[in-house]
């Protein structure tokens, strides 16, 4: 294991928020020059403002000519951590309200960014990696690509699923290449995403949560693992493949999941 990353170079997706500023705020105290993408450049400037090694990139990870022009710009990476990723509050697959009934284009653009921009920032980063002898990809899925989580919505469900399934099968193709790819799967995290919820935490059950420097020291630790790393991470509260319990997390009610 190492930690230094001095005159490496690292790509941090979603770097505008979150886990994303987080974990380009430890690389760059690590010595990596460090650029963060998002879709466009105002959402990226408190991040750059951390640390003058970290570079702010406009890239939208859905468009390959974006991801193309990001990667003129940044050249060729030792290490791609993908944090970027959606949520909304159409959740529902079927509800008597209609408004709570995921829409064709929620599905779309959930797919569009969730799944499809994983792809994309592989494809764009494995080729010069395996040039260059090798490298280093992180994805942030989520617990609900490995259990039951209803709170998390029918489309995002789907879309976390679709990329474990994704990476599972591609690790032994990019390890072919000496490139080492790892799956961050945290549970529930207080980060931006948090926003799109249907119904809000209270603040006691945001602070009970896994916080977003919590989830850049997870996504630091797994990219100084020299082998592949599947790391599962849970607040104390919510079980492995389920719903929280009820007494820590009453705001379920609002949900509206369960019997009558």
């Amino acid at each position: 294991m190492s930690d230094n990353w001095t005159e490496k170079t690292v790509i941090v997706t979603g770097g505008g928020g979150g886990m994303g500023q987080a974990a380009a705020k430890k690389f760059a105290e690590a010595g990596a020059e460090t650029f963060v993408l998002g879709r466009t450049a105002e959402s990226l400037q408190e991040t750059a403002a951390l640390s003058d090694k970290i570079v702010p990139v406009a890239c939208d990870v859905a468009d390959k000519a974006s991801i193309a022009a990001a990667m003129g710009t940044i050249g060729t990476p030792d290490l791609l951590i993908h944090t970027a990723g959606i949520n909304t509050a159409d959740r529902f697959i079927t509800h008597e309200d209609p408004t709570k009934v995921a829409s064709e284009e929620t599905w779309k653009t959930m797919m569009d960014i969730n799944v499809l921009g994983v792809v994309n920032m592989i494809n764009a980063v494995s080729g010069p990696m395996a040039r260059n002898g090798g490298g280093k990809i992180v994805v942030v899925t989520s617990t609900a690509g490995h259990g039951f989580d209803s709170f998390a919505g029918v489309p995002y469900t789907a879309s976390k699923w679709a990329v474990h399934g994704m990476l599972f099968t591609a690790r032994a193709q990019l390890i072919a290449h000496n490139i080492v790819l790892s799956e961050y799967a945290p549970g529930e995290a207080n980060t931006p995403l948090v926003a799109k919820r249907p119904v809000q935490p209270e603040p006691e059950h945001r602070q009970a949560m896994i916080q977003s420097e919590d989830c850049g020291d997870a996504l630091f630790f797994i990219a100084n693992q020299s082998h592949s790393v599947s790391m599962i991470q849970l607040p104390k509260y919510q079980p492995f493949g389920g719903m929280p319990p009820q007494i820590p997390a009453p705001w379920l009610d609002g949900l509206e999941i369960g019997s009558k």
